[in-house]
């Protein structure tokens, strides 16, 4: 709960979105207006379109913190303008198309939380044709980075505070997407755009882009610094640069190498980004041609996996149900719409006493079951 509390006070008290997100709604919104907070967390943005003059706001959350957002808004005044959905949005129907759907999913690389296919699906389903999207793109800045604090990330594996049987997990760190602070000093090189992409669009589910810098002084090359533009609407645009004068209250994105290697001034360095945005997989490639050395890293390697679960992942495998989901079965066997829950925990225990090995990890997976698998 502290670490919930803890996240949305940041982004609640990060003056430079809410400033830039009233002004597009501000902008956007019309009397009669529908109005879609996908992703709401807290509520704030669909505040936003209430305080804009939207006629209904549905509020759409599948963490808990959904309840925030329904207390601020019955709060300032608005509970009779708006709905609560508490679900994932890919599960979700609405009773009508929105006029405009509005989305804070830009992590601190852009695609980072999946807005890229949550964005597209919003249009396909909640959307009246024209309907606006916001943000509307988002066009993604790198530069090749020197850092000692970022450096840090993948070294600090190896001091030797650190007992050596796990210098090991430097790899991981390695192949690990961080959020970091940069500073202006930090650059290498001039930063480059590595695209733009535009959101509620159907996007490929392989990306691939590359460029080239020209490092402008000598230094050690610690990894790629990203970072995003967005534009909300015309006029109207909000990032993370470090270079920004006005910039989020929020952090770019550090993708190491394991090790630093020394770069000199006008040496040109390769960079190549790939992801697989819907399974949240970014892969990057960095090459200095004047030495011909080259790095590859993706966050699929910085994972902790154990041979099991990745053969559980292979599509030839026949499917059969573990003792999870034949307890999961059983369970949803006895809900019938006629016992309550209480008496479909007592059933359950009495007649599946081995349902796991202990009473009480039976007892928390039959109140989770019925707690996510029941019900409207």
């Amino acid at each position: 709960m502290a670490t919930t509390l803890h996240e949305h006070f940041g982004y609640l008290a990060d003056s430079v979105k809410a400033g830039q997100y009233a002004a597009a709604l501000k902008t956007l919104v019309r009397p009669g207006h529908v109005v879609l907070d996908l992703g709401c967390g807290s509520g704030m943005l669909g505040l936003l379109a209430l305080h804009a003059g939207a006629q209904k706001v549905y509020f759409v959350d599948e963490s808990p913190v959904i309840e925030m957002a329904r207390r601020s808004v019955a709060e300032a005044g608005f509970a009779d303008r708006a709905e609560f959905y508490h679900s994932n949005s890919y599960e979700l129907e609405l009773p009508e198309p929105a006029d405009l759907v509005v989305c804070d999913h830009v992590g601190y690389f852009g695609f980072d939380y999946g807005v890229l296919a949550l964005l597209a699906d919003a249009r396909r389903r909640f959307l009246k044709p024209g309907s606006i999207v916001l943000p509307s793109s988002l066009e993604l800045l790198v530069a090749p980075v020197e850092s000692k604090e970022c450096r840090n990330l993948v070294a600090q594996w190896r001091e030797n505070a650190i007992p050596e049987e796990f210098d090991w997990v430097a790899g991981l760190s390695a192949n690990t997407k961080h959020g970091s602070f940069l500073r202006a000093e930090d650059l290498l090189a001039a930063p480059l755009t590595l695209a733009t992409l535009s959101l509620g669009e159907t996007a490929e589910p392989f990306l691939s882009w590359s460029v080239e810098f020209q490092c402008t002084r000598d230094g050690l090359l610690d990894g790629v610094g990203g970072w995003f533009d967005c534009q909300l609407c015309d006029g109207i645009s909000m990032t993370n640069s470090p270079l920004a004068d006005e910039r989020l209250d929020r952090s770019q994105v550090f993708l190491p190498l394991e090790e630093p290697v020394a770069v000199k001034a006008g040496e040109v360095v390769k960079a190549t980004i790939m992801a697989r945005h819907e399974d949240n997989v970014i892969g990057w490639v960095v090459e200095l041609p004047a030495s011909g050395q080259k790095f590859t890293h993706n966050t699929f390697n910085g994972l902790f996996l154990d041979r099991e679960s990745l053969s559980r992942t292979g599509p030839d495998r026949p499917a059969s149900l573990n003792q999870r989901g034949r307890a999961r079965q059983i369970i949803l066997s006895y809900c019938d719409g006629k016992r309550s829950i209480a008496e479909v925990e007592d059933q359950v225990l009495r007649e599946h006493p081995d349902l796991f090995p202990s009473t009480r990890a039976s007892l928390s997976f039959i109140r989770h079951v019925v707690a996510w698998d029941t019900g409207e």
